[in-house]
């Protein structure tokens, strides 16, 4: 739970190197951790995994033969065809909204650069509005729904006791928990 943003495309595979180069720059510019290379014959990808020194997620442009994009759990778990996951999400929540800002502007370059097909999904709104306020907003919405369904899980436990070894009583409980929350809410 938390905003995020999602994208997905598919480049020239001849521009995936280049791509990746301009990506390791930018990213040292910007103090970034270190980035990690990929050259996966074994699940088929190769690209770079962008891992931000905030508390951003790790920012994946992991590419198919055929230039398409690939999420990180392509790379971790293997895909065929019928389970590749083509659309990449990258949680920006707890980085902020300078980081997600950061993030939109780099997938806005490299649409125009690299990837004219790229389509963003921007939880936060700010790829189609440059709303600032409103990208705030949805951040601190969020951060108070997590935070509140986080105090109402740790004050049911106090109220109850399961077993947490326990998958499905642990999950029932939780389900619980959200739905009473949920109502609360709304």
């Amino acid at each position: 739970m938390g905003v995020s943003i999602h994208y997905s495309g598919a480049m020239d595979v001849a521009q995936v190197e280049a791509l990746c180069e301009e990506l390791a720059d930018i990213a040292k510019s910007l103090g970034f951790k270190n980035s990690v290379e990929v050259d996966d014959d074994d699940k088929g990808l190769r690209g770079i995994i962008l891992c931000p020194a905030s508390k951003m997620e790790p920012i994946p442009f992991l590419f198919d033969s055929t230039g398409r994009l690939h999420a990180l759990g392509d790379l971790i778990a293997g895909w065929a065809e019928k389970t590749a996951i083509l659309s990449v999400a990258v949680k920006t929540q707890f980085a902020g909204e300078k980081d997600h800002i950061l993030l939109i502007g780099l997938l806005r370059y490299i649409q125009r650069k690299y990837i004219p097909s790229l389509e963003v999904t921007d939880e936060g709104g700010y790829w189609e509005s440059n709303d600032r306020e409103e990208l705030r907003r949805r951040i601190e919405a969020l951060e108070k729904i997590i935070k509140g369904l986080g105090a109402a899980v740790e004050n049911a436990f106090m109220d109850r006791v399961i077993d947490k070894d326990n998958p499905d009583e642990l999950a029932d409980f939780i389900e619980q928990v959200a739905k009473g929350f949920n109502d609360d809410i709304t």
